[in-house]
């Protein structure tokens, strides 16, 4: 099942072999040397067929879930030292304690 995993890689790289004629198309699928299924379903351009073979998805989801915490507010209002508190008072570290 490799091959037809790296034959369906290379059709999605190289636009040309998409477009190619279907005896050039039946050609290069022969060449890969597969079992009956796998090489019927691509020469009949199967997608549910090749999905069933290759144990795919059916569906495939995407969804995304907001992270859990506060929200972030999105203003356009610049962050600043206006925000935060004002407090006059010195920092415990620098102040000076005791008699002069």
């Amino acid at each position: 099942m490799s091959n037809v995993i790296t034959f369906l890689e290379k059709m999605g790289n190289n636009p040309s072999l998409a477009s190619q004629s279907q005896e050039d198309y039946a050609a290069a699928v022969d060449a890969l040397g597969l079992d009956d299924a796998p090489r019927q379903a691509l020469l009949d351009r199967d997608p549910s067929a090749l999905n069933g073979l290759l144990g795919g998805r059916m569906e495939m989801m995407c969804l995304l879930y907001p992270a859990d915490g506060e929200e972030k507010k999105d203003t356009d209002e610049p962050v600043g030292d206006e925000d935060q508190p004002v407090n006059d008072e010195p920092k415990s570290s620098i102040r000076h304690t005791g008699r002069h």
